[in-house]
């Protein structure tokens, strides 16, 4: 089998890297204003090897489940499932992002992929994932789709994870959101099933820079709420489709995470303890999840 090179799609404002056998990552969005170029994610000028993505570069899927799940313990309608814990004690940000996806479509400013869900997940289905240049804006669609012989509903949850440079040259990255309270987590990044207005909370409605470390928390959107990054040197505007409940902010040293996801931390668990606004969602054949992101620059 060929082994696909990396995709550039471009238009008059920006060209963005994708990486279908690097889990479908996107490595570089590189910005065009008034003749200058800036890289909005992390490494992303680098040499990019399209068979794997470095940590804490480009910007990967999170599918079929996003961030954190206790003990790797799926609860569903059916039962409970197991899969697999890689970074204990939670099964972490689903099963897609290392593996290969099949290209469906190429176009000059636009791609379509998709990948067969399969074992350790326990459900038969697929994700199809469209990533288009539509002017200033990089429009990107996930659909979860349940195949027509699984018969069981089974909850699913998408989620984008990029890694945005700090800076693009000159001052830190300001963070303002619509986000109206913050799910708790505990020492084990566990979610406790608490979601209370914090100070952090507060900050992100005012517009704030974060010290390393500072945050890495889940934070439910007003709705139709978004997440606006300031640098001096451009503005990026991140919205979603109602699917988009949630936010991820997580401030490592080299970069700042800000992550439009469908459900909180182990949206599932949360629900079957009665839990309320988790965006936990149940897919079965003619009921897809389909969520998308928008990122818009002036």
């Amino acid at each position: 089998m060929t082994i696909p090179n990396n995709i550039m799609i471009n238009n008059e404002f920006a060209s963005v890297i994708v990486s279908p056998y690097a889990g479908a990552a996107l490595r570089s969005i590189k910005i065009l204003k008034n003749g200058e170029v800036y890289e909005l994610l992390s490494g992303g000028n680098n040499q990019h090897d399209p068979n794997k993505l470095p940590h804490g570069e480009g910007s990967f899927i999170m599918a079929p489940w996003i961030n954190r799940i206790l003990e790797g313990r799926l609860l569903a309608p059916d039962g409970v499932h197991q899969l697999p814990v890689n970074a204990f004690p939670h099964a972490i940000h689903g099963l897609v992002r290392d593996r290969k996806w099949k290209i469906s479509r190429v176009s000059e400013s636009s791609i379509d992929l998709e990948i067969k869900l399969k074992k350790p997940w326990p459900y038969v289905g697929k994700i199809e994932y469209s990533i288009e240049l539509r002017g200033m804006s990089l429009v990107q669609t996930m659909e979860i789709i349940s195949d027509p012989s699984e018969t069981r509903k089974f909850p699913v949850s998408v989620g984008w994870h990029p890694w945005f440079n700090k800076d693009l040259g000159s001052e830190p990255v300001i963070a303002k959101a619509n986000v109206q309270a913050q799910w708790e987590l505990d020492s084990n990044i566990t979610a406790t099933g608490n979601l209370k207005e914090t100070e952090i909370t507060k900050r992100l409605q005012q517009g704030t820079t974060f010290a390393v470390g500072e945050v890495d928390g889940c934070f439910m959107l007003e709705e139709g709420g978004s997440a606006v990054l300031t640098w001096p040197e451009l503005t990026l505007k991140i919205e979603g489709s109602e699917t988009i409940t949630h936010f991820m902010f997580y401030s490592p040293r080299h970069a700042l995470c800000v992550e439009p996801q469908t459900c909180t931390v182990d949206a599932a668990r949360l629900a079957n303890q009665g839990m309320e606004n988790t965006g936990n969602f149940l897919i079965s054949n003619g009921t897809p999840l389909i969520a998308s992101t928008t990122w818009s620059w002036d």
